[in-house]
């Protein structure tokens, strides 16, 4: 069967338009909230996983490549810890 709808918008030629859901009906409030407790762009895991594979090659190569990377990944722990949210 053929709902009236659908005989109007066959008999019309025009097809029978639903009223769409409002986009971007949320508050701003939550919102920002959303925005506020997203994790925000970083550099630093990516400088962390180079360091550490600076460290893991000390292991491997020489004591003083250690060493470098043992600096690098403390200097990438705290630069981690000390950005700005």
């Amino acid at each position: 069967m053929v709902s009236e709808e659908q005989d109007q918008s066959q008999v019309s030629g025009q097809p029978q338009r639903t009223p769409a859901k409002a986009v971007g009906s949320r508050s701003k409030s939550r919102e920002a909230r959303e925005k506020a407790i997203s994790p925000q762009q970083s550099v630093w895991p990516f400088v962390l996983a180079c360091a550490l594979v600076v460290l893991l090659l000390g292991f491997i190569i020489h004591p003083i490549v250690l060493g470098i990377g043992v600096v690098l990944v403390v200097a990438a722990i705290i630069g981690w810890g000390l950005e700005r949210r």
